[in-house]
């Protein structure tokens, strides 16, 4: 399992930040896990920065005014040089993408059910419009359609429509499935049960509460 994690730093020299990252997130390391009782769902064993596609957007400065098209991105940077509209423009756009791709599939495949339907996962499968999901996200070469799109159940996530699918997507964009305080909690979408809504918002609340130049870093980890 990968999964991103967002990282929160004291003001840290640059050359430091790798360093720092990796003592934040050693207490939680699956063979050497030493943050209170085992949590199976609080640990990883590997960690690398996010790419680009994943790391921040940072806001323009400079020369980079006199440039336009040029967008520079970091996998860790202080909180006041993110751009974070940018951020929730990008998970809008590609949350349109997703849902106008669905419409065309489903469009050709009406009566799609979602698997709440359906006794077992085998069975949801074989609709052709999921099936399509399926393949392409095996095949790693879709801008949408991907496992994650397919695991959180197309049917029912974009059943309100789309206004509502663009909404949660500008809500959540800010998100990881993680993200590590300045004191050194590990807390995820499975933190007291609370889901990826709840947990959207309760990070986007500490962000909110942070300095502005506190450090985040995004990073992926595997478990």
């Amino acid at each position: 399992m990968h999964f991103y994690a967002t990282v929160f730093l004291p003001p840290t020299p640059p050359a430091d930040v790798a360093d720092a990252i990796a003592a934040a997130l050693a207490p939680y390391h699956r063979d050497d896990y030493t943050h209170g009782a085992f949590d199976p769902s609080a640990t990883w064993d590997q960690w690398a920065p996010a790419s680009d596609a994943a790391a921040f957007p940072l806001l323009p400065r400079g020369l980079d005014r006199l440039r336009p098209g040029r967008r520079r991105v970091a996998f860790a940077a202080a909180k006041a040089a993110i751009d974070f509209p940018a951020i929730q423009d990008r998970a809008v756009r590609h949350a349109a993408g997703e849902f106008d791709a669905w419409a065309e599939l489903t469009a050709a495949h009406p009566g799609t059910r979602p698997l709440t339907d359906f006794d077992g996962q085998g069975d949801w499968l074989t609709q052709p419009a999921v099936q399509a999901v399926a393949t392409a996200a095996a095949t790693q070469r879709h801008p949408y359609f991907t496992f994650q799109f397919l695991l959180a159940d197309p049917v029912a996530s974009l059943a309100d429509g789309r206004d509502a699918y663009l909404a949660r997507a500008a809500a959540q964009a800010l998100s990881t499935y993680v993200y590590i305080t300045l004191t050194g909690d590990w807390l995820s979408e499975d933190t007291g049960n609370r889901g990826a809504d709840e947990h959207a918002s309760a990070l986007s609340s500490y962000l909110e509460s942070v300095a502005p130049n506190t450090i985040l870093a995004r990073v992926r980890c595997h478990a």
